[in-house]
This record gives structure tokens, sequence and C-alpha cells, in this order.
């Protein structure tokens, strides 16, 4: 299959994504990059009970923790970014790749049929993708950007 129709047909449960990391809005920040460090993760995704609120990514931490005195013992839900927005399993993957590219967002929860958080959905990932569909192109690219053959290929 062509990036084309791939583009076209392939939903988000076809690129795949790794279960969610969770934690429930009431805990502090403290104990969510905690659990974000351990499991090696970019984001994490923000819970009252079974439902999603909100996310927490390494760029909230940067830009509303770090350097601010107290922070680590808010409530989660204090410096989320709520009301995230999400994809959906059975989503286009090239809807979920236009909304990365419009809104500069790296991630994404990724919600079931009954709107239940099953995943995250990283650029990462989805640059994984295209280049499983375009892997002769960008295996027969140069090594370095500007570097120019300069005799023909192929003897």
């Amino acid at each position: 299959m062509n990036l084309r129709q791939a583009l076209e047909n392939e939903t988000v449960s076809h690129v795949g994504f790794p279960a969610p990391v969770t934690i429930q809005q009431n805990q502090p920040v403290r104990r969510a990059v905690e659990r974000m460090k351990r499991r090696r993760v970019g984001c994490i995704l923000i819970l009252d009970g079974e439902n999603l609120v909100g996310i927490f990514t390494e760029r909230d931490l940067i830009t509303r923790v770090l350097g601010q005195r107290g922070t680590m013992d808010l409530a989660i839900s204090e410096l989320m970014t709520p009301n995230p927005e999400v994809a959906r399993t059975d989503e286009p993957i090239k809807e979920v790749l236009s909304r990365f590219l419009r809104k500069g967002m790296r991630h994404l929860p990724v919600l079931d049929s009954i709107e239940r958080p099953v995943g995250t959905l990283s650029v990462r990932r989805a640059v994984h993708f295209l280049s499983d569909h375009t892997s002769d192109t960008l295996y027969n690219l140069p090594p370095t950007h500007n570097q120019v053959p300069t005799s023909r290929g192929g003897g």
C-alpha cells in the first residue's frame, strides 16, 4: 500500500499506540512526573475515575512547573491541560496527522468508541508510520542533506 492509500484508509488503530500512563486528578504533580519518568513517556493522562479530564506533558512540566516554587506539591489538575484534543481509534490517520501539524501538539490521548482512554499517540509514532510507507525513499537518501553525488550511480 502506498502512502496516499495508507493515509486515506488506515486508522489510529492501524498505526498502533501504547497503553496510556494515567493518574487521578487529585494526585500531586510530583507523582505524575515520577510516573512519567519511570515509564519513560512524554505525557500522562489525567483521569477523574475512568474519565479523561486532562493531559500533562513534558512541555507543561517545562513551562508551568520548573522554576516555580511549590508547584510539585499542587494537584496535577491545577497544571494539566484540561479537555485535551483527542484521537479516536476509528479516526483516519490523515486527520490526526493534520491536527498534529495545525495545532502544534506532540501527544494525543486515544479514546475508544465509548470514550475510554486506551492509549496515547505521539508525533514520533506518526513519523514511524509515515517512514514505514516511504521506506524506499528514506533509505535511499544520502546520509547528509547537502551531499551531492559526483557521478551517476549504478556503474
